[in-house]
């Protein structure tokens, strides 16, 4: 892959998709009727796009009110630390079925056992129940693990969850997690840099309708994430495309997050669509992001505590 362009597989993904899912997804409003064909074909989707690791074992969790699943990928051998996922969605659907596969692929990478957490969805269960489930897991994870050796990742909305747990946390003197990985996170639920960027023609998937009626389902009052100079906020991974829909809020976060102090690593994927990560089979650049981030988890659990350095975000 040159620096300049994706691979020609990944350009042609990306354009089918939206002369064919996008304009489905466009027509198709969220409500009552759509939202139960519309999970379904998201998880089968990527159950297809993902489908785990051969010697993948499973594990379901349903205890003290957290419910989930432990995922552990070939070679997964380290139980030192752990990785936190929160899948994407748009706060309305995914499932950890639907994400059996990105965890399968992410333990392997880290060589870490992944808890993919079964978060509550909107609009049944609409803000704060998303947040406060994550909090719950990432408290119910401490009693296991030391914070500093949780991971947190999470692609799209679950990477908004994630990223909104380490500034909530920071705000409130709770402990941080040792490292975020972040799948081209949403930063602004108020959708105004997503709409400033402009390239939500170009996203395979999303766009400005589509984004904003799943978002009025979790919250009726959007907002941004929007870390203070000073929070000790986690080192933090966050990959997204130049041609994605919510491109621009990766980058305004890695501002953000760097603004604070804290050290923050961007990287910008030419001709990708949002979150090309969750489509391995697909997409061949999700296993150079998968090896990229497990790089970088290596990194950062071997200082615990984490070191909080400024690094100036770059493509």
């Amino acid at each position: 892959m040159s620096a300049e362009r994706g691979s020609l597989r990944a350009r042609t993904v990306r354009q089918v998709s939206a002369f064919t899912v996008g304009q489905l997804a466009a027509f198709a409003p969220v409500n009552a009727y759509t939202l139960a064909p519309s999970r379904l074909l998201i998880e089968q989707a990527l159950r297809a796009g993902a489908p785990p690791l051969r010697a993948t074992t499973t594990e379901p969790v349903d205890e003290d009110g957290i419910r989930g699943e432990w995922v552990r990928g070939p070679r997964a051998d380290r139980t030192d630390a752990v990785v936190l996922y929160i899948h994407g969605g748009g706060f309305v659907a995914g499932s950890v079925l639907g994400y059996r596969g990105v965890a399968s692929r992410l333990s392997t990478a880290t060589k870490l056992a992944v808890f993919t957490l079964d978060y509550r969805l909107a609009p049944e269960h609409p803000f704060p129940a998303a947040p406060a489930d994550v909090a719950a897991a990432f408290e119910w994870l401490t009693r296991r693990y030391p914070a500093d050796r949780i991971v947190v990742a999470g692609d799209s909305a679950g990477g908004f969850l994630a990223a909104h747990l380490a500034v909530e946390n920071a705000r409130a003197g709770h402990p941080e997690p040792g490292a975020l990985v972040l799948f081209s996170p949403m930063a602004d639920l108020s959708l105004a840099i997503a709409i400033g960027n402009g390239k939500g023609r170009r996203d395979g998937l999303l766009s400005t309708q589509i984004a904003r009626q799943a978002i009025a389902a979790f919250t009726a009052e959007p907002f941004d994430l929007r870390p203070v100079r000073g929070m000790r906020l986690p080192p933090t991974l966050i990959h997204a495309s130049d041609t994605e829909y919510f491109g621009a809020d990766a980058t305004e976060l890695a501002r953000r997050w760097h603004d604070t102090g804290a050290h923050c690593e961007l990287r910008v994927w030419p001709d990708q669509m949002h979150a090309f990560q969750t489509l391995p089979m697909v997409v061949p650049e999700s296993r150079t992001a998968y090896r990229a981030a497990a790089r970088f988890v290596a990194t950062h659990l071997e200082t615990a505590p984490a070191v909080f350095t400024q690094k100036v975000p770059a493509s």
